[in-house]
């Protein structure tokens, strides 16, 4: 360490320097929580709750599936408004072969999460697991809550292709305040390097981890507009010109970090905002062109 000192190997922080902002990462993988301790730890550290909502009984069925598929093969057969149907398969291996056969056809009452079948015991074990899997979340549930936190609140600017770490400016420092506890609370944990301004490597990483994020969240914006049809909703439209109104305030917002990138993305924006307004005078012309020709045929 001494001789990467001397010979200036390290870059130099200058006491006292401004933050720029934090590289973060969390673990939950060891989190398990009943649903209403995830709630209750949400509201302790002043997040919104919502993000944690009822997991469906037929969502929570799948789960419940994973461990009751061990000797069995479980397939939807039937669904109508009410409930669905899933037929058991019994899976066994004579010598070098499979065989299958029927056991039973299980009922899955959708809004109530009551379980029938005509196996007792079957339906027990089926019905402790669902209840036991809408009751609970995992440590995937806890970092997909987490990531819907930021959505909402910060921005993630992931600083590697696989993900896993992110840069967070410093303005929402206060909010990984927040999301730190809410980890802690859930077995979980966060872990927090503050990158500071004026290090020639660290200013120009952050630069391109922003721009790089914002890049791809205008791409996104282009791919959603040049998927609109005829068929596409009013409101759908008007979500994407919000959504490109919000980035152009997430590049203002973040001009500093920017640096020479923030024009760039102006254009790309512009680019973006230009694109769905032809898309929408097309759309409009089409449907005008469609009105005038059923005219026709009826005239």
């Amino acid at each position: 360490m001494s001789a990467l000192i001397k010979t200036n190997i390290m870059p130099k922080v200058t006491p006292g320097a401004r933050l720029l902002g934090e590289i973060i990462t969390w673990t939950a993988s060891g989190a398990s929580v009943r649903h209403s301790d995830l709630i209750r730890a949400l509201k302790e550290v002043g997040l919104d709750e919502s993000v944690a909502r009822e997991l469906a009984p037929r969502h929570a069925f799948a789960r419940a599936c994973r461990k009751l598929s061990e000797a069995r093969i479980i397939r939807q057969i039937a669904e109508d408004e009410a409930s669905i149907q899933f037929q058991f398969t019994q899976e066994s291996k004579q010598g070098d072969r499979f065989s299958y056969d029927f056991e039973t056809l299980l009922t899955l009452t959708k809004k109530t999460g009551q379980v029938h079948c005509d196996k007792g015991e079957l339906a027990l074990l089926a019905q402790e697991e669902l209840d036991r899997c809408i009751a609970v979340r995992t440590g995937s549930d806890i970092t997909r809550i987490v990531q819907k936190l930021f959505e909402r609140e910060a921005d993630l600017f992931p600083i590697r292709p696989q993900g896993g770490a992110y840069f967070v400016p410093q303005l929402h420092a206060g909010f990984i305040d927040r999301v730190q506890s809410l980890l802690k609370q859930l077995n979980g944990q966060m872990l927090r390097f503050p990158v500071p301004e004026g290090t020639a490597s660290g200013d120009v990483s952050v630069k391109e981890a922003v721009a790089s994020g914002l890049s791809a969240l205008i791409a996104e914006h282009e791919e959603a507009i040049a998927s609109f049809g005829e068929d596409t909703r009013p409101d759908t439209v008007e979500r994407a010109a919000e959504r490109i109104r919000n980035t152009k305030f997430k590049v203002e917002a973040y001009a500093a970090l920017l640096a020479d990138q923030k024009h760039q993305l102006e254009l790309s924006l512009a680019t973006a905002s230009r694109k769905l307004r032809q898309k929408v005078e097309s759309l409009a012309a089409e449907r005008e062109a469609v009105l005038v020709s059923l005219g026709r045929l009826f005239n």
